[in-house]
């Protein structure tokens, strides 16, 4: 009898174990902070913080107070969301970005871009002009505004997720519309767009700084390797999540808010990521 009730409460705690740690894993978020040196940035914006918030899709960790307070404490110059901020498919996502865009600590320069999962709601449009009137956010679809601080200022572009999910048509969309923009080779350029996994199309253009999403972090994170799957269904994606420097940009791809899939993160938590931009 003994040897049973040691062996259940072995057994007890270690599930109760397991599920705090997947609790903590896929319910609460992180934050990670980055610091981007570069010359091309001009004087007035060294020191200047960007928050990145990407995947929310409808997550309930976004009206947690202390999820809230994060943001707070990082005392953010602007804060973007870069794409798939509802999701068709999870009830009341809709609701949560109302949440954020009506409660948050929010920022002037306050932008975002859309992704996949926006497009699919069939309702972008609406959806768009509701936040817009709520909060002031500016959406950049396919288009450039000039952030301007002590007379100085940065160029900030957007690209529209190409919504297609066949990868041809996806990367002539996406080419059609770095074609139409201006970006000039001198000043700072900072680009949202929402595919990670299409981030190779830029490797040749003019953008300092790339803040994406996507790929949730590839779900589940191997040491060492990163994630393992992408919801393409690729596994080990490139560019699952973290900060990647190529050919003279910098990449930034957040690992997302939200668990939009059956399977729960591991080694992966959802994250609020934060950007220090440095003068060189």
């Amino acid at each position: 009898m003994k040897r049973f009730l040691a062996i259940f409460c072995v057994c007890f705690v270690s599930v109760l174990l397991v599920k705090s740690f997947l609790y903590w894993q896929n319910q609460t978020a992180g934050v990670t902070e980055y610091t981007v040196v570069s010359a091309e940035l001009p004087e007035a914006f060294d020191g200047y913080k960007i928050v990145l918030l990407t995947d929310i899709q409808g997550a309930k960790l976004v009206t947690d107070k202390r999820f809230i307070r994060k943001i707070e404490n990082a005392h953010p110059d602007m804060l973007v969301l870069a794409g798939d901020l509802t999701d068709e498919n999870i009830a009341g996502s809709d609701e949560k970005v109302d949440f954020i865009l009506s409660n948050y600590p929010l920022p002037k320069a306050l932008y975002a871009v859309s992704g996949n999962h926006d497009l699919w709601t069939g309702r972008f449009a609406q959806l768009k002009a509701h936040w817009e009137s709520i909060s002031g956010i500016t959406f950049l679809e396919n288009d450039r505004i000039r952030v301007t601080r002590d007379g100085q200022s940065v160029n900030l572009y957007g690209i529209s997720d190409p919504e297609s999910w066949d990868a041809a048509a996806a990367n002539e969309k996406v080419k059609n519309a770095i074609r139409l923009l201006d970006t000039p080779d001198d000043g700072y350029n900072i680009l949202l767009f929402h595919r990670a996994n299409m981030l190779d199309l830029f490797k040749n253009e003019n953008f300092d700084l790339i803040l994406s999403g996507h790929l949730h972090g590839g779900q589940i994170r191997l040491p060492f390797i990163g994630g393992l799957r992408s919801p393409h269904g690729d596994w080990f994606p490139k560019y699952s999540g973290g900060r990647y420097d190529v050919n003279g940009h910098t990449y930034i791809v957040s690992r997302g808010l939200c668990n939009a899939v059956k399977i729960p993160r591991l080694f992966n938590r959802p994250e609020i990521v934060v950007i220090t931009l440095k003068k060189q």
